[in-house]
């Protein structure tokens, strides 16, 4: 009998210790004679229930305060278990706020790097903002380096300042940094030893530098954040298509090459061929503007469609003049012809229709020539243009 009571009160034990709970851990003290054993599970359970409730307020602070949804918030908390209180995670996010970070831009650097709200806020935020403002930096752009490479939060401002020092350096100036940061997350996270100056060499190496290179690192930095073989094959592509490293379209060809795969480029060739481009059109207009290929095959194929089909231009005409085709569908070539066929129906710009001269001007070169000289005779010209440049319109009603 003894031994089946004794039996009964270890189950007891290890079923209250499985269920935590504050009013089951009163309750060992009731039913179990004080024992070593009996003090350690009543221990363990009101530890286990303190846990859980503090698990409980990260969750519900993340969802309130900082604008979690349920399941990213529970995942979030496993990684905030030493915050006791508001004190600290309201400290780090007024911080935050004093700086111009809104909402969405809290919640972006939270997502990233939950512990940020364990961070202390005078040994370390500070000291790190500061250093970004010593850089030259506004709050706005210390937002935006923030916002883009989250990962300056996360890393030792010691680290973080000599690579932003780097970059400023190459590119010359602040404005160009901030841009350079908005356009590409994660910048900051590449090794500089390892990985962005080797590159940088061997552009170099390949007579980029000056003007070219600064080119380079600002409309295309994550050229240099490549592995270095798969730079080494650009480099190699860009040649095999007949562009040395002593061209001046050479560094242009680079960007243009990182941005479509071997397997894409197939494809463009693909689609030039079934408008009657060869082979050797394609890679000769290719030298001519290699970012033509950056658009999509849809994009470049409405494009294709439209020059042929509504402008009139033979295919053969757009292979020697490749520019047009990363000029924009909507906002520029549908515009301007739409433009050009208005004048030429009422019986002006005839010599004009069929030359490109109309599409590759600058815009305001293009407004002079086509709207204000003939604002006189037709003023509706002005809300024509602005109505073709802001939506897809139809032909009706152009002429």
């Amino acid at each position: 009998m003894m031994k089946r009571l004794h039996y009964f009160s270890f189950c007891k034990t290890v079923y209250f210790a499985r269920s935590p709970h504050p009013h089951y851990a009163s309750l060992l003290f009731a039913v179990l004679p004080y024992s070593d054993s009996a003090t350690a599970a009543a221990a363990a359970a009101a530890a286990a229930a303190s846990a859980t409730g503090k698990h409980m307020f990260m969750v519900q602070y993340l969802v309130e305060s900082c604008g979690f949804d349920q399941e990213k918030a529970t995942e979030a908390s496993k990684l905030l278990k030493g915050i006791q209180s508001r004190q600290q995670p309201d400290s780090v996010l007024a911080f935050l706020k004093s700086y111009g970070f809104d909402d969405a831009s809290v919640k972006r650097l939270l997502l990233y790097f939950p512990k940020c709200l364990l961070l202390d806020v005078e040994k370390t935020l500070t000291p790190k903002f500061r250093a970004f403002e010593d850089l030259g930096f506004s709050p706005s752009d210390i937002v935006d380096l923030v916002w883009s490479n989250p990962s300056t939060v996360k890393i030792k401002h010691e680290r973080t300042v000599p690579k932003i020092e780097f970059w400023q350096g190459l590119l010359g100036s602040k404005d160009a940094l901030v841009k350079l940061f908005k356009r590409n997350r994660a910048i900051l996270a590449y090794s500089m030893e390892k990985r962005i100056q080797p590159n940088i060499e061997l552009l170099r190496e390949c007579g980029l530098d000056g003007p070219k290179l600064t080119s380079v690192l600002r409309f295309c930095p994550l050229i240099v954040a490549q592995n270095a073989d798969f730079l080494k094959t650009l480099i190699s592509r860009a040649e095999d298509l007949g562009v040395p490293q002593t061209s001046g379209m050479f560094h242009i060809t680079l960007r243009a090459l990182l941005m479509v795969s071997p397997e894409k480029f197939k494809m463009q060739m693909e689609l030039f061929r079934s408008f009657g481009w060869s082979e050797d059109n394609f890679v000769a207009a290719f030298q001519k503007c290699p970012t033509f290929t950056q658009g999509s095959l849809t994009t470049l194929q409405r494009k294709m469609e439209f020059l042929i089909n509504e402008v009139g231009y033979a295919s053969s005409y757009i292979a020697i003049r490749p520019i047009l085709l990363i000029m924009s569908l909507e906002r520029r070539l549908i515009p301007r012809h739409r433009i050009l066929a208005t004048l030429k129906y009422r019986g002006h710009c005839e010599s004009d229709y069929k030359v490109t001269a109309y599409m590759v001007a600058s815009e305001t070169k293009f407004v002079e020539k086509y709207i204000i000289f003939y604002k006189d005779r037709y003023p509706d010209l002005s809300e024509l243009y602005a109505s073709l440049k802001h939506t897809n319109t139809s032909d009706s009603g152009l002429q």
